[in-house]
């Protein structure tokens, strides 16, 4: 073979393995695929804060937990993400508004509006029972005050809010939630309200609402309900243990820091689903008989 034809077909191998690589075609490249975003991990509290001078997106506020090391600070016009681990964690019944490092015209003692315009102290905000409950992640807009040339610190001596009894129904045999039960509190009205998925509640009293008066004064201690006929799995309607002391879920004792509005909190009460005491010690048996 020639030197011409030898030099002829390496050269037209070389083409063909050119061609090849680029797809026969000779075009460009494919692009390069945009890296993709891992999904959050956890559970995530979302939310947003804005100033109540003209709603624009408010940074560099803290929102807390309650008094937990879970928080974040907003940006990006005024949203935040908590991240609280576990979807099963248990969070605290109020959260904190943080508008120290928002600037001199957020001042750090005023009030904060949210859930309907109703105004708390900036360092407790009821938490809403859905987030409680699990069934949203959201706790959707807080406004914070704003001062400016023209406006002043609203002279609120104190918040204007609905009086909401939070409280959360579990089982003794593991500890979990109970949903779908009926709570009854107050007599003069009866306020009404149902556990969530998680056994959590919110008896909601009505604006500014004192508990006292919702107790007929001739009837001491004055005591609430539950109800679980509705829960399938539950004996017919079996013991509470409640603050210590065990009872039938139609004469549960109002705390008197409850009666006297030192606080919203009931706490939990435990229906014995395992027939036990919850923490009580088990009865001795009774002598054999002679």
């Amino acid at each position: 073979m020639s030197r011409f034809r030898l030099a002829a077909l390496v050269a037209g191998s070389i083409a063909l393995i050119a061609l090849a690589g680029c797809g026969g075609g000779g075009g460009n490249p494919s692009p390069t695929p945009p890296p993709v975003t891992p999904p959050l991990s956890g559970r995530y509290i979302t939310g947003t804060v804005v100033s109540s001078v003209g709603g624009r997106g408010v940074d560099g506020v803290v929102v807390r937990l309650g008094d937990t090391a879970l928080a974040d600070t907003t940006e990006n016009g005024g949203k935040f993400q908590i991240n609280v681990g576990s979807a099963d964690v248990s969070l605290p019944d109020h959260f904190q508004v943080d508008t120290s490092g928002a600037g001199a015209a957020f001042p750090a003692t005023s009030l904060v509006s949210y859930n309907n315009g109703q105004t708390y102290y900036p360092d407790w905000v009821d938490m809403p029972v859905e987030i409680l409950n699990g069934d949203t992640d959201s706790l959707g807009t807080i406004t914070v005050t704003e001062v400016t040339d023209t406006s002043n610190p609203p002279g609120v001596p104190y918040p204007s809010k609905d009086t909401v009894i939070l409280g959360r129904v579990i089982r003794a045999s593991d500890q979990s939630g109970v949903a779908n039960v009926r709570i009854e509190f107050g007599w003069t009205p009866v306020n009404i309200a149902r556990t969530g998925a998680k056994g959590y509640f919110a008896v909601n009293l009505g604006r500014d609402a004192t508990v006292l008066p919702m107790f007929p004064a001739d009837t001491w201690p004055p005591t609430f309900k539950i109800d679980t006929s509705s829960v399938p799995d539950l004996p017919v309607t079996p013991d509470v243990e409640f603050r210590g002391q065990t009872g039938k879920q139609d004469s549960i004792v109002v705390p008197t820091e409850v009666l006297t509005s030192q606080t919203t909190t009931l706490g939990t009460i435990t229906v014995l689903d395992d027939g036990g005491g919850g923490n009580n010690p088990p009865e001795p048996p009774l002598p054999p008989i002679p």
